[in-house]
């Protein structure tokens, strides 16, 4: 592990006084957050890159992954087209078809904590962590991160579906 990073990421905690400190702030919302803390792995002090969100946002991002290629499939044309801005042809069938997707109840998530092998960037170790909540909150980071270090975290293994159009 990087001792300079550790050292940096302790001592911006302890200036922030929080368990952790935001990575990408510009890019946070409050259904997904950047951050970065201490943990341990193997006994040693690790930082841990963590990427938090909310299973709503795993849903939908799921949903639009797979109706964006079968938009692609169906239309070869908007191959190249940009999926993320707010209106087209590509985004009318593709809301289209993300409505088909979630109407016929193809996909359900669950929480889950993902750890992956250190980057080669030196950046500490990728977390991901998708959690069933309605936003990402100061309070549910810092739960997290006390229930992940003590060994107590418990994820819902319930499998939940999410409505397309927020009727609520």
């Amino acid at each position: 592990m990087n001792t300079k990073l550790l050292a940096k990421v302790k001592d911006a905690c302890k200036a922030a006084g929080k368990s952790f400190v935001f990575t990408a702030p510009d890019e946070n919302d409050e259904s997904q957050v950047q951050f970065q803390f201490i943990g341990t792995r193997s006994g040693e002090e690790v930082v841990m890159d963590a990427f938090l969100y909310t299973l709503e946002m795993e849903y939908f991002a799921k949903i639009h992954e797979e109706a964006t290629q079968l938009v692609i499939e169906e239309n070869p044309k908007f191959k190249d087209a940009d999926f993320d801005v707010i209106d087209g042809p590509h985004i009318e069938a593709l809301e289209d078809i993300s409505a088909e997707i979630a109407k016929n109840d193809d996909y359900d998530v669950a929480e889950f904590v993902e750890e992956r092998p250190e980057d080669a960037d030196g950046s500490g170790v990728p977390l991901d962590i998708c959690l069933n909540i309605p936003s990402v909150t100061d309070e549910v980071i810092a739960k997290f991160i006390k229930e992940y270090n003590d060994n107590t975290l418990k994820l819902d293994d319930t499998v939940y579906s999410f409505d397309i159009w927020n009727e609520k």
